[in-house]
């Protein structure tokens, strides 16, 4: 983001709330550019900048494809490497990735600069360009270097840095590191990103790969990153003894964060006052000083400002108000005081509009909470993240107010309108993270994105907000065990289960076990139209060559289930895959219906002829085939399929269901109207019948009977 843009949203989080953005997941996990939470192993300052709320969500989902092994984009590459100040021991790494082929970077916080380093490590290496791709794996799973065989002239990086990650000790991982004929072979390297706690457990042998980052000086780093932005006197700031005593203890990603604070402090003085900010300046005063407020959540400014013995609830609800439009004009402002105020169940004289010239007006209502009114309506705040700091602070003041003003902020987003509404819905998202981060609760969490996935305009916001929750490392394991409760509670709403299958979806490509282990949950769920969720979320990740195998031995899964959910949905998602064509017209499907995958697609239509009574798109997708059928070269291997997934299974239940659903699927197909002839159609249709009838073991029994005894 760049100094001049205008849109708030909270950065790192507070010390007791840990971080809520890091810009993306990744940057969540990215060491040497986003925040971490608190600990006895070290300080955490507390910072909030600005940045804008559609880069973050976009880069949210952009995490998932990076950490599928997907290639990492070039320009992202450099956009990370922008501010990149190089670590002490940057040369020594440097040579062992060179001798070695494997260099393994660990410590034990995030914003370390593990991250960071490996990007410069690896775009740095002799006889560039390569390619970059960042991997991970299901905690718990082996590790093997042959997996990257192929993938000439690449650049690995093995992110191990999830607290929840782990390798079994049987694995012989630090052992699997030395072996590198397959990266020999290749021309690649690798790094690998991990805790000092698991490289400790499982990298025996391999002790001489390993090193720690050393970063370089905190008031270095931070010059440097002032200079990067155009800041006219970065060395100045950087040795002001006030802001030199809080860089003292801070990690490189903390260190980063202080930065960008400042930069957008400095910024804001000057694009308010045209003044410049020299050393001995009012102006350089001025941004140290709100820089100070700005780490500090402005808490002391606001604490002030509240504590002020003629403060009133409208003006504490004007506040708030202010804050919630991001300093944006504010249509009928009273109207909405009032109905802030009825929300919070107060009496109706505190949210009631003044009469006549009594109480503030908006000018002086401004100037109370130290914001410039300005010619076009908007508010200027006195500072960066003073927005959002009002909110933290009215959730800290008043945690019983919490969950109305959620459920008024929520609604506001609909009345707003889709444009407004939609950035306000996106403001709320680091609001509701910060919240999770400091409580460690997930009630607003749910509460929120129930709100929202009731209505269609919000939906998809709820959608963003659980997949960056479950992408921030310091909230992933928390959001991922409150979302395996809330498919299996009975009085979860039918629109969150739905918003979660497409999370699920949405994280697949990162997690792919894990997360299709959770659509195999949510499909048990008794929930009307969670079950046709599901079958969305697999039919789009079926549509990717890389994941198609994973699914389809899901759903395989399923046909065979005892649970009776599972099936529905496995059946539901089949015929959608079914009925898909190819650029033939031909049913897509049927490219994978050899030797090897035939079975999966024969399980699939005997559990979709299973049901009490096919649906739409069952009737639709074996018309599809039937239509295919017409054509001579595909006949026998459609009509075929469709044989034997009626009579081809041990035992004889439900053979009867089967027949009946696939006559009255080729009856219907039979007298609509097509594409296909009339004639060619009841050709078709005579010889499924028939072949149908003639495989029915029944039936072939009771013809040998009736020839031995002369019937």
């Amino acid at each position: 983001m760049t100094p001049g843009e205008s849109t708030t949203v909270t950065l790192p989080a507070t010390a007791d709330a840990a971080t809520a953005d890091a810009a993306t997941a990744d940057a969540a996990a990215a060491d040497g550019s986003g925040g971490a939470p608190a600990s006895p192993g070290g300080a955490y300052a507390d910072v909030h900048a600005d940045t804008n709320h559609g880069t973050m969500i976009g880069q949210f989902f952009e995490a998932v494809e990076r950490l599928s092994g997907a290639p990492l984009p070039p320009q992202w590459v450099d956009q990370e490497l922008a501010d990149y100040v190089p670590v002490k021991n940057e040369a020594e790494l440097a040579r062992r990735l060179q001798d070695d082929r494997v260099v393994v970077l660990f410590a034990d916080h995030f914003g370390s600069g593990r991250w960071t380093t490996a990007l410069r490590l690896l775009t740095t290496l002799p006889s560039q360009p390569r390619t970059l791709r960042r991997v991970r794996r299901e905690p718990g799973d082996a590790f093997s270097t042959e997996g990257m065989r192929g993938h000439k002239r690449t650049g690995w990086i093995l992110d191990l840095r999830d607290p929840d990650d782990s390798i079994p000790a049987t694995c012989d991982f630090g052992l699997e590191l030395r072996h590198t004929a397959d990266l020999d072979a290749d021309d690649s390297h690798l790094v690998v990103l991990i805790s000092a706690r698991l490289w400790h457990q499982i990298g025996h042998g391999a002790g001489h790969l390993a090193r720690t980052p050393t970063p370089p000086a905190q008031t270095t780093m931070f010059a440097a990153l002032l200079q990067s932005a155009g800041i006219e006197h970065a060395k100045d700031f950087a040795a002001d003894h006030r802001l030199a005593e809080q860089l003292a203890n801070l990690r490189p990603g903390q260190v980063k964060d202080h930065a960008q604070t400042l930069i957008h402090a400095e910024h804001h003085y000057r694009s308010a006052t045209g003044r410049g900010t020299d050393l001995g300046s009012p102006g350089f005063e001025a941004v140290v000083a709100a820089a100070a407020n700005a780490t500090s959540g402005w808490m002391d400014v606001l604490a002030t400002w509240h504590s002020h013995p003629q403060r009133t609830s409208y003006d504490r609800n004007y506040l708030l108000l202010t804050a919630v439009y991001g300093g944006e004009p504010i249509d009928s402002v009273h109207t909405k005081i009032a109905s802030l105020s009825q929300a919070f169940d107060e009496k109706e004289s505190a949210g009631a509009r003044p009469k006549g010239q009594q109480g503030p007006g908006l000018i002086q209502l401004a100037r109370q909470i130290e914001a410039d009114p300005l010619p076009d309506g908007r508010l200027r705040f006195p500072g960066p993240g003073f927005a959002e700091a009002v909110v933290r602070y009215f959730w800290r003041d008043r945690p019983e107010l919490i969950t109305p003003f959620t459920r008024w902020t929520a609604k506001l987003c609909l009345d707003l309108g889709k444009k407004h509404g939609t950035q306000l819905a996106e403001r709320m998202i680091p609001w509701a993270l910060h919240d999770l981060q400091a409580s460690r609760s997930t009630k607003l969490l749910r509460q929120v994105a129930d709100d929202w996935a009731q209505e269609d305009a919000l939906a998809p916001h709820a959608h963003e907000l659980l997949v960056a929750a479950v992408l921030d490392p310091q909230t992933a394991q928390l959001v991922k065990n409150a979302a395996d409760r809330w498919t299996g509670q009975p009085d979860t709403s039918p629109p969150l289960l739905r918003t979660l299958a497409h999370v699920f979806q949405t994280l697949t490509p990162a997690q792919p076990a894990r997360m299709l282990r959770r659509l195999g949950t949510l499909a048990s769920s008794q929930n009307p139209g969670v079950a046709d969720a599901v079958a969305d979320a697999l039919n789009t990740l079926f549509s990717s060559e890389k994941l198609r195998p994973q699914v389809r031995q899901t759903l395989d899964s399923w046909f065979t289930s005892t649970d009776q959910a599972l099936q529905f949905a496995a059946a539901s998602a089949f015929v959608h895959l079914a009925a898909q064509r190819d650029p033939a017209g031909l049913p897509a499907l049927l490219h994978a219906s050899d030797a090897e995958a035939a079975p999966w697609v024969i399980r699939g239509w005997r559990t979709t002829l299973e049901v009490e009574k096919p649906s739409p798109a069952a009737h639709h997708a074996c018309a599809v085939w039937l239509d295919a059928a017409t054509t001579p070269d595909t006949t026998e291997r459609i009509l075929s399929t469709l044989v034997r997934s009626v009579h081809d299974v041990a035992g004889h239940d439900l053979r009867g269901q089967r027949y009946l659903n696939l006559v009255r699927m080729a009856e219907r197909w039979l007298i609509r109207d097509g594409t296909t002839g009339r004639n060619d159609r009841e050709h078709i249709h005579t010889m499924l019948m028939h072949r149908t009838m003639q495989a029915d073991p029944h039936h072939s029994q009771h013809d040998r009977e009736g020839a031995s005894t002369g019937d």
